[in-house]
Order: structure tokens, then sequence, then C-alpha cells
């Protein structure tokens, strides 16, 4: 990503990265389910060539657009509508090794009406993720390398992409983290008691008001690309479709990439980054693909006095990047991080996260991270009136789900994010897609409006605090402490940053709630 404002590592010939720097795109930041999965909607309805996506969790009835009083139609269904009217669509899903919630397996288990079923029907393929089986190690020998063997239980094709024509001469993709999963919908207010987050018993009823008391609100981030780059999320698609385990070959066909030059649509130069693992496609990616791994790496490297990083990550598992955080820290950058307060608690996939963190070392780092007066690890939470008592408040936690940095130095700026967790996983073995882009003003937009939503104070505010790094990173502390301290007394919080070690949320308890 080479220009004027480059960082020297940008214009580094030995990085190796699947799809290169694209100028002349376009993109929008999707800020929570709602915006994103109204804009993917509107998409899907607009498509007459096309429409092509990946996925790793979902819900064959999950509301792209619930409302409170009437459901709108769901995922598949619409999906199946655009396939009745000549539009191509396909879908490769991830097959995990073990029944995993929230998974769509083959065969699901059973058949899916308007899926494989012919001509005119949705094209789906299975795809089973690898393990990883080789040596952990640090390409700057941060940390002693560690013979790993992972069996593909522990793999994942975690990518979430839509990639379709625009109903007329354009071409649009999403890239992000968010789950068509009815527990990953949610709005910017992450009011713990919108029961448009719990599943619905497809087509009348909710499956339970219950969900609500195990299911907190959750926060993360699709991107919306216009412009060449989306010819690399079409490629990737298009690699794993033909590639994938389980094709279905006597009902599915050979995809072809339906569009061979995607023209520009904006002034903005993005670039596609994936996690692949070694030998997942032979013929296309025998070694595989960390470009999201390095460009975290390298943008950390390059932080220092007077830089700010800003992350956002449901994992902090990944000794290498956890050092080189450490590192800027040390350099003087002011790091600000909101991780998920207990990331998949009491599951096998967090109780395996466990293992990974202890097998990476990472307990040592991550303290020694936390306790750096130039770092805040800080976590999200929500208050909202109880219903039931005046002056009373019910508090939940925010989960966490995207997986975003953004770091502003005084000469550049980058911004990645997607669906890579910092986790071991993530950036050695699982499949994923992240997006990257230096336009300072555009991020400094972004991030003001995260901030926005968060703190919450106003957008101006915000990028006036992003110029500030010490005032910015005094800020969000300052206010962890008071929120923690009012969540303990029982009253009204200035905003939803709170401390991520010592914070302890309450149960969510919901009985008496008239939520009809």
């Amino acid at each position: 990503m080479a220009d004027s404002t480059s960082p020297p590592w940008a214009q580094d010939p030995s990085s190796h990265y699947s799809y290169p720097p694209r100028k002349g795109n376009e993109i929008q930041i999707l800020i929570d389910g709602e915006a994103a999965y109204r804009e993917i909607s509107a998409a899907f309805k607009n498509a007459k060539k096309f429409i092509y996506m990946t996925i790793s969790y979902g819900d064959t009835d999950f509301l792209m657009v619930p409302q409170n009083q009437e459901p709108q139609e769901p995922l598949l269904s619409i999906l199946s509508s655009r396939a009745d009217n000549q539009v191509d669509v396909r879908m490769v899903v991830w097959q995990p090794a073990l029944h995993t919630p929230d998974t769509i397996p083959d065969p699901a288990p059973n058949k899916i009406a308007g899926v494989n079923e012919g001509p005119g029907s949705i094209q789906a393929r299975w795809d089973q993720a690898p393990g990883f089986n080789g040596r952990y190690k640090s390409v700057l020998n941060l940390f002693d390398p560690k013979d790993i063997n992972f069996s593909a239980e522990f793999g994942c094709h975690h990518q979430k992409t839509y990639i379709m024509d625009d109903g007329a001469d354009g071409y649009v993709a999403f890239v992000g983290g968010i789950n068509p999963v009815q527990a990953y919908w949610d709005t910017t207010k992450h009011d713990s008691l919108d029961k448009r987050r719990v599943e619905w018993k497809w087509p009348y009823a909710l499956k339970g008001d219950k969900g609500l008391e195990k299911i907190p609100p959750l926060h993360d981030i699709f991107y919306q690309i216009k412009g060449p780059a989306v010819g690399d999320v079409l490629a990737n698609f298009c690699e794993r479709f033909n590639y994938a385990t389980i094709p279905y070959a006597h009902v599915t066909s050979y995809v072809v990439p339906p569009v061979n030059k995607i023209p520009e649509a904006g002034s903005t130069e993005v670039q596609v980054l994936r996690t692949i693992a070694p030998d997942t496609y032979k013929d296309k990616t025998p070694d595989g693909d960390r470009g999201i791994r390095e460009l975290y790496l390298n943008a950390l490297m390059a932080a220092g006095a007077g830089s700010l990083v800003y992350i956002e990550n449901q994992y902090f598992f990944d000794h290498g990047i956890i050092s080189e955080i450490h590192a800027a820290a040390v350099r003087g950058a002011k790091i600000i991080a909101l991780l998920t307060w207990r990331p998949d608690e009491g599951t096998f996939l967090g109780k395996a996260e466990l293992e990974w963190e202890r097998i990476s070392y990472l307990r040592d780092q991550s303290d020694l991270v936390a306790g750096h007066p130039n770092v805040a690890l800080l976590t999200l939470g929500n208050c909202r009136p109880d219903p039931r008592t005046p002056g009373k408040y019910i508090y939940s936690e925010t989960y966490i789900h995207s997986k975003n940095m953004a770091v502003f130095t005084p000469d550049w700026t980058v911004m990645t994010g997607g669906s890579a967790n910092i986790a071991f996983t993530s950036m050695w073995f699982h499949s994923e897609m992240n997006i990257a882009l230096m336009d300072p003003a555009l991020i400094k937009n972004w991030v003001a409006q995260l901030w926005s939503e968060h703190l919450p104070i106003s957008v101006d505010e915000a990028k006036e605090l992003i110029g500030k790094p010490e005032a910015a990173l005094n800020f969000f502390k300052d206010q962890a402490a008071r929120n923690q301290k009012a969540l303990y007394q029982g009253t009204s919080p200035a905003g939803r940053v709170y401390d991520w070690k010592s914070t302890e949320f309450p149960a969510r308890d919901l009985t008496g709630i008239d939520l009809k």
C-alpha cells in the first residue's frame, strides 16, 4: 500500500499477500447488525446476476430485518426467491468436525428447502477445515518456537462474505464478522431487552424470551466495498467453492467468476487480506496465507511515540501480536483495546481458547500488557432502566464480536477489520478475511463513530480526542473507572466502557418483565 504517506513496511517486497492493494474503491463501515443486514438484505433484492456468500455460523431462519410486530422473510427464503428469478445464488458453508452450536452442518441434518434442488435453487457446498501441524514461531524471534499439532476439530472456515452485482452496472461486496445468527443481530443501543435478538420459531413466535437472559447484546461490524477490491473477495469465494471438500458435484457446478474486471467506484485504496492454512487448497494456495497477521505485526512494529492504537477484538490470544502491542507501548504508543469480557465462557470454544492461551505463553504477556501505563484494556457494557422498579437499572455486558485495529501515527494511518480474531487460530490456520486501508480521514471518521457509540460523545468530540493520544487514553481509563463504580453502586453510568479484568457484570434476571 505504498504512497507518499506509507510507512516503510508498506513497501517491503518480501510481503506475501494473496491480493495486492487495489485503487479506486468506495468503502463504508456498517456498525452493528441492524445497519449491516439492512444493507445486505437490500443488496440481495437488487441483484440480477449473482449472489455468492461464505458462512461459518448461521441460522436457516435468520431474520435480516426483524420487526417487533411483524416478522420478515428469513435469509434463505430471500435467497430462494432470488434464485427463482434466475439469479445465480451460491454459498460455501463451514462443515465443523464436531457438532458445533449455531452451524448449518451437512446435510443440516436434513435437507434444506431450496438448497441443492437442481436448476433454479441455491447451490451450496460444505467445506471442512484442516487443523494445524507445525512450528508456532515468531518471524521476529519474539518468543521460543513450539511444535503444535491441532486436529481438524480445531479448524474453522471463519470468513463471512457476501458478493453480488448491484442490479445495474456495478458490483458490491460485504466483508466482516457478523454471523447470520439471530443472537448476532443488534442495534447501536445494545438494549438487553430487545427481543429481536432472540431466535424466532418461524413464522409466528419467539423460541423463548428467556433467551435474553442468556444472550447478551453484541457489537460487530461489516464493511461494504465497491470497486476493484470486490474482485478479490470474489476470487476468494470461487477458490473456496471450487475446492470445497463436500462439493455435491452432481447438483452443483464449478463456478467461473461472472465478471473479469470490476471498474473503479471511488478513490480509496483497499487491500483484501486472508488467513488460509497451508494445503487447504493445494492447487491454489499450497503454502497458505497469513497476510492478516503480517499486517498486524507490521503496523504495530511501526507505531511508537505520538501514535494511537485502537483495537476491538473478541479474543486476545496471539502471543506475537500481543508482544508487539507491548513493544509499541514501551516505545510510547498509546493503546486502547476493547476486548470481550469473557469470550465463550463455559463452552468448548472457551476451553479450547484457554488451552491455546497456555500453549502460547500468553498469561504472563497479557498481564505485562495490562499493567503498562500506556495501555487500557477495556470491555463494553450497557445499562437501561428496569421497567419493574423505578430508579433501578438492568446491567449487562455487550459482547464484543468485532475484530478491528486502527493505528494513527503523525505520518500515516492504517486500519484493518473483518473476521480475524487476535488469536493463534485466526492468525495461523482458520480461514479468515479482513480488509485494510490507509485513508486517514475515512479511518478517523469511522473510529469517531465507534467512540461516539461507546463513550458516548459526539463524533466531533471523538475526532478531537483521536488527535490527542494521551488525552484519549486517559478519557477511556477515567470513564471506565467511573462506570465501574456506578455499576457497583446501582446507578446509571456515564458511558459503556469498563475495565476488562476487574469488572463483574451481574447475571440478567428478567423475571416479571413483559417483553410482548
